[in-house]
């Protein structure tokens, strides 16, 4: 049964996901979507029964959970040196660092630095955020005179708290699950993948949110799994509200996501382990409370005024852009002209299919406050008379996120530059280049297409793979009756699922999948955590 969903599933993505990414259409109608669809889940529903039996034999004979664990052999001294581990992967990304000083500051840097530059802060970005990068390049900027100076501050002190965050990510492999190979292998995946190489010098609040959203999942995983004698302590506790608190803080979809993992906890505690219940009520107490005092009083104090309500419509005015672009005969005039009181009809011509921005970048607040109801009624009407043209609005938008051999470039360079990664100064910085050749692979990686499509990169680089990733080995631990792992691969899921809603595919909002990857072979190939039995039965 757990193959067999795996294979509809798997089918689903490859086979609408190529249309999409070529085509930038999925027919439903057409009854060969439906023939390969068939052929290709029962290709991956026999190859995913083949590798779980096969998994399950190994593991009765001793092979698939202790080939991998064990000792590290002539490294392993590296890993019960945290500070090695730590400059290792500084060491690894330095050469990023240098090839783009001082740092990509680029995506929304901009924008967060001058809103702390001119004292008007807005909740549209995370506010922690904007502290922190725009209050470290003025602050520098009014000591130094440089804001090349503070970019780089900010950059090397990201760098070293993503380390931070994977060095206890590698312990963590070592210790719970008593795995010296396991820790080495995600040692190496943190120094030598070019995603991770990127992003550690990247100034988008994605990096540190999706650092401490790692945090969480590994705390989430210590207090499901039966590792008593961490949360017998109160740093145990401190770590899972320290974790979820700046989960929430530093991006607008992190409330989303921890409230539903404490709602997810609260269950679990109530089906296993009652007497978790309090505790864990206290620490979501605590990082409520916390929470609301930032973005109440604080936000108060800041003077921080509230973000565009267009951003929580990037879905919705993407499918009505869409029918206004394909199917205008069949609209009446009186509801066109609705829409454009909200969106301006040469916003409604800039559509793109892949992103939002062009769309929404010229929302009207003002008539919305008024007539949020009408807004809301049209879309629902349009929906139920083109749900085509809205399913296909929305997979367009989101499949370079879940397609595994999607090529990502929603923005559609006219140039053919692809926005797999916005490799750039942007102002007040000046790009200055210290290692040119090194600067020339970083901007294949970042900016060609055709490096995304040559063959097996897309292990590497392709937010589709982590995400299929995800999906198999959730499939098999669910396969393996190994329901504790079901709350901590629920953040992923959240993630993933308010990812989809916002207006873009890009690898940044996904980063987490990436940061995770090791955790996940781990839950396929090794031991179980030395500490508590496992959760066979609900």
């Amino acid at each position: 049964m757990f193959s067999a969903a795996v294979g509809i599933l798997t089918g689903l993505v490859c086979v609408a996901g190529y249309s999409l990414d070529n085509f930038q259409t999925l027919d439903l109608t057409q009854a060969a979507f439906y023939g390969k669809w068939a052929f290709w889940a029962a290709v991956s529903a026999a190859a995913a029964y083949g590798a779980f039996w096969g998994l399950d034999q190994l593991g009765r004979r001793g092979g698939v959970r202790s080939s991998l664990p064990g000792q590290g052999g002539g490294l392993s001294w590296l890993l019960h040196r945290p500070l090695c581990c730590f400059g290792l992967m500084l060491l690894c990304w330095t050469p990023a660092l240098l090839s783009l000083f001082p740092g990509a500051f680029a995506y929304d840097a901009n924008q967060e630095w001058q809103q702390v530059a001119s004292g008007q802060l807005t909740a549209h970005h995370p506010v922690l955020h904007e502290l922190f990068l725009g209050g470290l390049v003025e602050g520098v900027y009014s000591l130094t005179g440089s804001y090349e100076t503070g970019i780089a501050v900010s950059t090397v002190l990201q760098m070293a708290a993503l380390a931070a965050a994977l060095t206890y990510t590698i312990g963590f492999l070592r210790d719970v699950w008593a795995s010296e190979r396991l820790a080495l292998l995600a040692l190496c995946f943190y120094c030598l993948s070019p995603v991770v190489q990127l992003f550690s010098i990247s100034a988008t609040k994605d990096v540190l949110f999706s650092a401490v959203e790692l945090l969480f999942f590994l705390c989430v995983m210590r207090f499901c799994c039966g590792e008593t004698s961490y949360f017998d302590r109160p740093g145990g506790w401190a770590s899972l509200g320290v974790s979820a608190l700046f989960s929430m803080l530093l991006r607008n979809n992190g409330p989303y996501i921890v409230i539903g993992t404490f709602l997810a906890l609260a269950l679990y505690c109530l089906l296993q382990n009652r007497r978790r219940l309090k505790a864990l009520l206290a620490v979501l107490a605590a990082v409520a409370v916390s929470y609301g005092v930032f973005v109440g009083p604080v936000y108060g104090l800041l003077g921080v005024k509230p973000g565009g309500v267009e951003e929580m419509l990037s879905v919705p005015l993407q499918q009505m852009a869409r029918v206004y672009r394909y199917d205008a005969a069949s609209l009446e005039q009186e509801e066109v002209e609705l829409l454009c009181s909200f969106v301006p009809k040469e916003s409604l011509e800039s559509y793109r299919a892949t992103v939002s921005d062009f769309v929404k970048k010229d929302f009207n607040r003002e008539v919305f406050a008024q007539r949020g109801k009408e807004f809301l009624r049209l879309w629902l009407k349009w929906g139920r008379e083109h749900p085509l043209t809205y399913l296909n609005s929305f997979l367009i938008n989101t499949v370079d996120a879940w397609y595994p051999f999607a090529v990502v470039d929603g923005y559609q360079d006219a140039y053919g530059k692809s926005s797999y990664f916005d490799y750039q100064v942007d102002a007040p910085g000046t790009e200055i280049v210290l290692l040119p050749h090194v600067h020339q692979y970083y901007e294949a990686i970042s900016h060609s297409r055709e490096v995304q499509k040559i063959p097996f990169v897309f292990l590497a680089l392709s937010p589709g793979w982590y995400f299929l990733v995800w999906l198999i080995v959730s499939a098999y631990l669910w396969y393996r009756r190994e329901y504790c792992y079901a709350v901590p691969m629920w953040i992923l899921l959240l993630t993933f699922g308010t990812v989809l809603l916002g207006p873009i595919a890009l690898v940044r909002y996904v980063l987490i999948f990436y940061f995770a990857f090791p955790v996940f072979m781990a839950l396929v190939f090794g031991k179980r955590p030395k500490e508590g039995a496992l959760l066979t039965k609900l």
